[in-house]
């Protein structure tokens, strides 16, 4: 039978640690998430009222962008980051159905 290897003893507080720092990061991307949604639902309706189109894929990827270059970030290299990807999309989706719903004004 094999010998059972010994736990660290700060193997529990490295999980821990490194646990509360991707539900902070979860917390964040999800605050932002909503955050570029209302943004983007407002334009949205703005835009609508004078009758110009709008594209909230477009409009959320552009604003992500606006912060990458602040940070001076390849826009292509985040543009590519599944994380911000998916917060990009799920803005943009949310987006739309706050201007469908009528809630962006």
């Amino acid at each position: 039978m094999p010998e059972r290897e010994e736990m660290p003893p700060d193997l529990p507080a490295l999980a821990r640690a490194r646990q509360e720092r991707e539900v902070a990061l979860t917390h964040a991307l999800t605050r932002a998430e909503y955050a570029l949604a209302q943004e983007g639902a407002q334009v949205g309706w703005a835009l609508a009222s004078a009758g110009l189109p709008f594209d909230s894929l477009t409009f959320v990827a552009l604003r992500v962008l606006e912060t990458s270059a602040a940070e001076d970030m390849d826009p292509v290299e985040v543009l590519c980051l599944g994380r911000l990807r998916d917060l990009i999309e799920r803005s943009a989706a949310l987006t739309d159905a706050l201007i469908a719903d009528g809630t962006a004004a």
